[in-house]
């Protein structure tokens, strides 16, 4: 038995000295993927909704200002919505709206989350008819006003389509940016 004792005892210390040497090939590539990720970051999840161009509130608001002016712009001049007497109104519009918009998303997301999944962002596209409906009847009175009471539905409604299709290529784009930057640097 003092054969066996002995045999079983190297054995052990064999299989110690293989853990150690284990042991340390782990930690090496432990180093290794530490390096090669940098470091480490919170992981965070973020639902969009498709609230934001950008994380930076001022890119945010200027691309969300360019779209909206653009498509303002374009559906009352292909479309026969309503009257603009000058330019400089649709400016305004696009101004309030954007302002506007990212007011009531911000305190709607943070407050009454719930409203916005349950109405499937149907409540943004009522607040903004709200927000048409005001400007035409009480602020631009003159200067900017709708044919009839049906043009500021359809008019939303052609607004939060064509943002959709834009926000979507917009989003597209970025990726296809951001793929390319990080197949460059490997």
């Amino acid at each position: 038995m003092d054969k066996n004792d002995k045999d079983i005892r190297k054995e052990i210390e064999e299989l110690e000295k293989l853990i150690e040497q284990v042991k340390k090939q782990n930690e090496e590539e432990k180093k290794k993927q530490k390096k090669n990720l940098g470091p480490r970051r919170q992981i965070v999840m973020k639902i969009n909704l498709g609230m934001e161009y950008s994380g930076n509130i001022f890119i945010n608001l200027l691309i969300s200002f360019l779209i909206n002016f653009l498509i303002i712009f374009g559906l009352l001049n292909i479309f026969d919505f309503a009257y603009v007497s000058d330019i400089t109104y649709v400016i305004l519009i696009s101004l309030i709206l954007t302002f506007y918009e990212e007011l009531y998303r911000q305190y709607l997301v943070r407050n009454f989350m719930s409203i916005v999944i349950f109405s499937s962002g149907l409540i943004f596209f009522l607040m903004n008819l709200l927000l048409f409906y005001f400007l035409d009847l009480a602020i631009f009175r003159n200067n900017f006003y709708f044919n009839s009471h049906w043009d500021p539905i359809i008019f939303v409604m052609f607004l939060h389509f064509v943002r959709i299709i834009v926000r979507s290529l917009y989003l597209q784009m970025i990726r296809k940016l951001v793929l390319k930057k990080l197949k460059r640097r490997r």
